[in-house]
């Protein structure tokens, strides 16, 4: 992959391109090694001068290729004199900063993905009542989960919380990694509207009242006994239903306000490329 820097009397605009679309050669290399497993998370990437040797670039197409790893999540730099180029391999956790950055630049709103929501969330229902395995793991789960919601109740922030993961236990439990990364997006970036609307209405005192909270755990019972069940129409219906309903609360007033995007894709700590 050899990568020979013109002189200032040499370059033209295809000499300028060089760089760059060296740098995309060296990202797909690296790349590929993180997705192949070769390289796992937490690995460290060789020394700086080992991979300039190794790939025979130049150290500015090296370093470019590194940011694009970077603005990707595959890598972050730690500072210090542990240091290095730390690998991370792709996590749920991009997928929603990255989809999340996109809605919000087209200005999306929050009616339009409760809408997406409402009509994904209930499929994945549906997918895990057909899983001959879903009363190993799945099952056990959310009845975890509906149970410790129901310790929440009166809570407003932690009643919300554990209400989200709920849901996102059951889109996570569905067994079709496509559902799972796609659906799981949406329902953490939802997750992230849902709590800042907890927080607001908390702090005004508008938090629906306990009888509704009852109703709610109800729901999640009901969805659960039909996936335990098997009955995948029934836990779709019951899923769709309950999503149009609870998001009527979050919704109101502020259907038509931008997605909220997630602060940051960063792991507290990363250091950029400088």
């Amino acid at each position: 992959m050899p990568d020979a820097t013109p002189s200032p009397s040499s370059a033209h605009p295809a000499a300028q391109l060089a760089q760059p679309a060296i740098a995309d050669l060296v990202a797909e290399s690296i790349r590929d090694r993180i997705i192949s497993g070769e390289l796992v998370e937490g690995d460290l990437l060789p020394r700086q001068e080992e991979m300039l040797r190794e790939l025979n670039v130049s150290r500015p197409s090296y370093r470019e290729a590194l940011r694009i790893l970077e603005a990707e999540g595959l890598i972050s730099v730690r500072r210090g004199n542990r240091g290095g180029v730390v690998v991370h391999s792709p996590s749920q956790h991009t997928t929603t900063y990255t989809l999340g950055l996109l809605l919000r630049y087209r200005q999306v709103s929050l009616g339009d993905l409760s809408d997406a929501i409402s009509e994904i969330e209930p499929l994945c229902a549906g997918v895990a009542a057909g899983l001959p395995d879903r009363h190993e793991k799945l099952i056990p789960e959310l009845n975890t989960l509906v149970d410790t919601q129901e310790r929440a109740l009166g809570e407003a922030q932690e009643f919300t919380r554990i209400g989200r993961e709920f849901h996102e236990a059951l889109v996570g439990g569905c067994g079709n990694m496509t559902l799972i990364s796609t659906a799981g997006a949406l329902a953490q970036l939802w997750s992230k509207q849902e709590l800042e609307w907890a927080d607001v209405v908390a702090a005004n005192a508008a938090y629906p009242a306990v009888e509704q909270q009852r109703q709610v755990l109800q729901t999640h019972r009901m969805i659960v006994a039909a996936v335990a069940a098997g009955d995948r129409q029934q836990a779709t219906n019951l899923a769709r239903a309950h999503s149009l309903a609870s998001h009527h609360h979050v919704l109101e007033g502020r259907r038509d306000l931008t997605v909220i995007h997630p602060r940051s894709s960063r792991v507290p700590g990363r250091g950029t490329v400088g």
